[in-house]
């Protein structure tokens, strides 16, 4: 019994590292309280979170060594164009509330750092549209999407 438990918490909290749509969802077939979703699928999105955070500067140093530096970069790349109007047309809100479900946690959060948002404003964010795409996610698969 405390095995299946664990089992279903492990993956649970597993599935919400990097995205939590499929971690809510799980939960409802596992029996779990909204308040246990929430505790679980919310602790691995902000654990995922917070490394990404900690590691952000070791990341970009390893992204640097990886990629060729080339003579004659371009000040703009076109295949960026998209990326840029979308921060300048939906900003940081957008990106965060995107970021559990579409972009991932990781990516979302690494991104938001390099364009110079405060680490403490990515996790409080973060914390929120993970609460609200858990919530929304678990009552829709609790109740079916008509209830929402």
């Amino acid at each position: 019994m405390i095995e299946s438990y664990l089992m279903q918490v492990l993956s649970v909290f597993f599935l919400s590292l990097w995205k939590t749509w499929l971690g809510p969802v799980l939960s409802v077939p596992y029996g779990f309280s909204y308040w246990e979703m929430i505790g679980w699928s919310v602790s691995a999105a902000m654990i995922s979170a917070t490394v990404t955070l900690r590691f952000s500067r070791d990341i970009n140093m390893l992204i640097r060594r990886m990629l060729p530096k080339k003579q004659n970069t371009p000040k703009f790349r076109p295949e960026l164009r998209r990326y840029v109007r979308f921060w300048r047309r939906y900003g940081f809100f957008g990106v965060m509330l995107l970021t559990p479900v579409l972009v991932g946690i990781p990516l979302g959060v690494w991104i938001s750092a390099r364009l110079g948002t405060h680490k403490p404003r990515i996790l409080v964010t973060l914390a929120v549209t993970c609460v609200l795409w858990s919530s929304a996610l678990y009552y829709a698969a609790r109740f079916g999407f008509d209830f929402i």
